[in-house]
């Protein structure tokens, strides 16, 4: 292709990227097609669902990832999803999580406590950095930093610690305010070098390394597992409006997409492509109004687990893109008490002997129940930016009022949603909440907690989590259960599943995918990319 026309794409792409906001907006207009297809035997129209979308260029034989240029991919600062994703390449994380959301060592080494208040991390100083400095306790102690005051995005999970410092040549201290003996499951934070927290892209430790543009990603040969990666290099492109992301994957100018197929954004990709799903942390919860009427009694919320039916609404209303949970603790969890889950489940016997053990009963034989022979309508509100939450409280609302309670499901934006909220203007709401690996719910919880919507106030749940995050191996199992049987048991939220989001790649192109929440590309020595 003559460099004219190079210059010429490359002066469209960047007016696209202006125009992003536009919606519908071709990527180039057909006199330019004409003339790149002139150019270029490989130029071809895109097509998706039958209509003609913007031209592009057919697969080729590089590994293609998306990106957002004008956003930084620091990893304590990068907005975009496709920089996150980049910069799992590039950043390492302290700890590893596994699909069971376990620890598993890897910039930290080992660790102990002999409290849970005063921990003592051990990092590999054989690891090195891609600017080619080794790494030091003095790296990890500022990356913590940098997670503790400088990220919304981790900042939440380190409330309670006190201090942070190197200790000898090997290792840190971290002090914390309360004990928790399950602290260790929080470090799966990327490192950086200390001292690069101001830029764009930071010196990191991972398998690859950003060229001197940012315009590609590059094996770093001194990667322990270097001899493994399935590619060389990664070049980096950029698609800025949906439709040209949807355009540029299904052509194979990018390899490898996620998704959120519940977030307002969510893109529908084609299902001719291979999806993997993956678990996270992401809780969608019933939350209740102590200052209700009906819902300040424990009896009245505690009933509510057994009238949601969580396998209808992960595979009806989210399309199997969740999975179904009774407890605040993903089921996939070494900590989730199934016996306990099953025990509460959905159950609609169960719940009409609930409703008639409280008292409430149709008194005169109208279909209506009434609460003290009163009737009362419940006030049940949802975010209307999510169709997957709004399907999900139709469902609810709909079982209740089939069992006979009168129920008025407001559907608000996300400001008014925000506002109810606030101003405590409701009796039950429908919302999602990302719960940490150590499963602390103390700030969703906890008295004046900031997610505390309906103004939960008991001591003796905070006492029972922590004593859970407080618990010996030994105590854990005991405590564990006696946290979970008590949150069941006054219903302060009621758990309806946990978000799955989607990874999406060609069929035959990569092999060996299996991904987490931390990272797509969980143990990428293991895969195979055939781009041929």
């Amino acid at each position: 292709m003559r460099r004219g026309v190079l210059r010429k794409l490359t002066a469209v792409l960047l007016a696209l990227v202006m125009a992003a906001a536009l919606p519908g907006c071709s990527l180039l207009s057909e006199e330019d097609a004409a003339e790149i297809r002139e150019e270029s035997p490989e130029f071809i129209q895109g097509q998706s669902t039958g209509q003609e979308l913007a031209p592009s260029y057919k697969a080729d034989d590089i590994f293609s990832l998306n990106c957002v240029r004008d956003d930084s991919f620091n990893p304590f600062k990068a907005e975009s999803t496709w920089n996150k994703m980049v910069g799992m390449l590039a950043y390492e994380t302290l700890v590893t999580m596994d699909r069971n959301f376990e620890a598993q060592p890897n910039l930290v080494t080992n660790w102990a406590s002999d409290d849970g208040l005063t921990w003592l991390f051990y990092v590999d100083t054989e690891r090195s950095f891609h600017s080619g400095g080794h790494m030091t306790p003095a790296d990890a102690v500022y990356s913590l930093q940098q997670a503790m005051y400088s990220s919304t995005r981790y900042s939440r999970r380190f409330a309670n610690v006190s201090g942070v410092y190197g200790q000898g040549e090997d290792s840190f201290v971290v002090v914390l305010t309360k004990p928790n003996f399950r602290f260790y499951q929080l470090l799966n934070i990327p490192c950086i070098e200390s001292g690069s927290g101001g830029e764009d892209r930071p010196s990191g430790t991972g398998p690859y390394k950003f060229n001197k543009r940012g315009t590609q990603l590059q094996l770093d040969e001194n990667h322990p597992y270097a001899k493994d990666m399935p590619v060389d290099s990664i070049t980096l492109k950029e698609y800025i409006a949906a439709d040209d992301i949807l355009q540029a994957f299904e052509d194979s100018l990018i390899d490898l997409v996620v998704n959120d197929p519940s977030a307002a954004a969510s893109l529908g990709y084609s299902s001719s492509n291979i999806t993997r799903y993956v678990d996270t942390t992401n809780l969608h919860y019933v939350g209740f109004n102590m200052n209700s009427t009906l819902f300040s009694q424990m009896q009245f919320r505690a009933m509510m687990t057994y009238a949601i039916d969580r396998d209808s609404i992960v595979y009806t209303a989210m399309g199997g893109a969740a999975v179904p949970s009774v407890l605040p603790i993903h089921p996939n969890s070494p900590l989730y008490l199934q016996d306990v889950a099953q025990s509460s489940s959905f159950n609609m016997d169960a719940f009409n002997m609930a409703l008639s053990m409280a008292g409430a009963a149709d008194v005169d034989y109208d279909g209506i129940i009434e609460f003290g022979n009163v009737k009362r309508t419940i006030d049940f509100i949802v975010c209307s930016d999510s169709g997957t939450k709004v399907s999900a409280a139709r469902m609810i609302a709909s079982q209740l009022t089939g069992a006979g309670l009168q129920v008025n499901l407001r559907e608000l934006s996300y400001e008014t949603f925000a506002q109810e909220l606030h101003d405590g203007d409701f009796d039950m709401y429908y919302a999602e909440v990302k719960i940490c690996n150590d499963w602390d719910l103390s700030y969703l919880l906890a008295s004046g907690a900031a997610l505390n919507y309906g103004g939960v106030r008991d001591s003796t749940l905070e006492g029972y989590i922590s004593s859970f995050l407080a618990s010996t191996p030994d105590q854990l199992a005991a405590n564990t259960e006696q946290m979970c049987q008590y949150l069941l048991q006054s219903a302060p939220i009621v758990a309806v599943c946990f978000e799955r989001t989607e990874a999406l790649y060609h069929r035959g192109v990569i092999s060996g995918l299996e991904p987490t929440q931390d990272s797509v590309f969980y143990n990428i020595q293991n895969w195979t990319i055939d781009l041929t």
